[in-house]
């Protein structure tokens, strides 16, 4: 997990990519660390880092010019200025040939965190906005609402593009997209500017695991209900504090009566792409997915209950008659807001 306050922003430049402009507006002056734009560029750092969709990945050594780029900057034989606007030439050059790409700011930025050196490019999307203009028409003043489609995100929002670059090790942090790029659908900043090869994030590792419990559940327990909720909260009970999962642990103790399952659940999940022993989820992850779970009946009602109260029989009991048929009670209810 980052934090804001243990960041510390060094350095930062801003170029405009928009190829409706035929031709990148690369600065040559580094912005002024100024309070407004402090309090725009960390939330957007810090967002990007903490994001579930982020995904690790190498350089691939070989003919690779952005590798070149940064590891001139990390010599200093090039500053912040010359590297960015390197980058930026590639980029835009890809954006050129693509037009699925969307237009964007890109911010580089060179910053610490617990005192180690990083260097983010975030790809700033330009949003649709509107603002008000005022003019004159015969002679009277007249007040008109404009559309302006070069803004940027808040620093409330979340950027989904954006690479974190750590200038010990080279390791790269990737969130981003796919469009059309050479005719083919593909997340172009790790495949084509990055050249490097992804791992999965956060969240796509947390849904194969889910979708193949659910898969072999519903296989082999008849899709019920009650062994759907308890599986669930033995996979959040198997998340260790490092945000960790022993994949064989968890098969071992979810499908402990039947050792055929749990040998096709391993091998499913690594069909899929999980072909490591463990999972690491991000804090985020783990709230998302099991701070509340839904319940969907077939008469389409919709009950969403905290994970807390799978463990207190005092709170909720679901029941299945010989019929089959279901009984949800919950229990201890103060009031209905």
């Amino acid at each position: 997990m980052f934090y804001q306050e243990e960041t510390t922003i060094k350095e930062m430049i801003v170029h405009i990519l928009d190829p409706f402009m035929m031709t990148p507006i690369f600065s040559h002056q580094i912005i002024e660390s100024s309070p407004h734009a402090l309090d725009f560029f960390l939330p957007h750092i810090i967002k990007l880092l903490n994001d579930d969709q982020i995904k690790s990945c190498r350089f691939s050594e070989e003919q690779n010019m952005f590798l070149g780029y940064i590891k001139d900057y990390q010599s200093e034989k090039t500053d912040l200025i010359t590297t960015s606007v390197n980058i930026g030439e590639k980029l835009f050059a890809i954006m050129q040939n693509n037009p699925d790409i969307p237009a964007a700011d890109l911010a580089v930025i060179r910053f610490l965190n617990k005192s180690v050196p990083y260097l983010a490019l975030l790809k700033l999307n330009y949003q649709k906005s509107y603002i008000h203009d005022s003019d004159y028409e015969a002679e009277q003043l007249c007040n008109h609402i404009l559309e302006y489609r070069t803004s940027l995100p808040s620093p409330s929002q979340r950027i989904n593009e954006g690479v974190v670059i750590n200038l010990h090790d080279l390791s790269i942090q990737v969130v981003e997209k796919s469009y059309l790029v050479d005719g083919l659908k593909q997340p172009y900043l790790s495949n084509i500017l990055l050249k490097c090869a992804t791992g999965l994030s956060s969240k796509e590792q947390l849904n194969i695991v889910k979708q193949t419990t659910n898969q072999i559940s519903k296989k082999y327990f008849n899709d019920d209900p009650e062994k759907k909720i308890t599986l669930n909260k033995e996979l959040y009970e198997a998340i260790g504090e490092d945000g960790m999962i022993q994949l064989d642990t968890y098969a071992n103790k979810v499908f402990r009566h039947t050792p055929e399952v749990k040998e096709q659940f391993m091998e499913t999940m690594e069909k899929k792409g999980l072909d490591k022993p463990t999972v690491t989820l991000q804090e985020k992850t783990i709230a998302k997915a099991f701070t509340k779970q839904k319940i969907r009946t077939d008469e389409g009602v919709e009950i969403t209950i905290p994970m807390a109260f799978y463990n207190d029989p005092s709170k909720m009991e679901i029941l299945t008659d010989s019929t089959g048929r279901i009984t949800i009670t919950i229990k201890d209810v103060n009031k209905i807001m």
